[in-house]
């Protein structure tokens, strides 16, 4: 009997084994190797079609960070380049920063810091997408002092969309 159940998983474990060797057997002759029929222009566009893919897969990332005057002083937007503009006219310590690209189902962190290499600033931070309802490129972001008391600061800002 107990030779009889190591036979049966002997053999199970052989056909798992067996069975992808069996399915290349029946592939047609040639070697098997994919048709380079297009040459180089059909290669680059398979790249292409493969990039679009794997953009897909990781969606997009974005930061930015900004001066406490509202300049944008570096930045990064995958997939592709995206135009940040800033606009700090709203009020001290009020920043509406536009994406050029819908922004509003994404998720939004912000953070003080600073635009260099020194201390960065002491207080609070606050985001949130349109605000205003004008655009859904936009995300809002607003900035006190550690007494609470709304004041301008570089910050730091990571968008992260599906």
């Amino acid at each position: 009997m107990k030779n009889t159940k190591v036979l049966t998983v002997l053999l199970a474990t052989g056909l798992a084994f067996s069975s992808p060797l069996i399915a290349s057997a029946k592939k047609p002759t040639g070697g098997g190797q994919e048709s380079q029929k297009g040459g180089l222009p059909a290669l680059e566009d398979r790249v292409d079609a493969l990039q679009v893919l794997i953009t897909d897969l990781q969606g997009q990332n974005n930061w930015a960070v900004i001066s406490a005057a509202g300049a944008v002083v570096r930045s990064s937007s995958l997939p592709g380049p995206v135009t940040m503009a800033v606009a700090h006219a709203a009020g001290t310590g009020i920043y509406e920063i536009n994406f050029g690209k819908d922004v509003s189902a994404c998720a939004y962190t912000a953070t003080l810091g600073d635009t260099a290499n020194t201390v960065p600033p002491v207080g609070e931070i606050a985001v949130s997408g349109d605000v205003d309802g004008d655009s859904p490129d936009d995300v809002y972001v607003q900035t006190s002092n550690s007494t609470g008391a709304v004041a301008d600061a570089s910050f730091h800002l990571y968008v992260s969309c599906p």
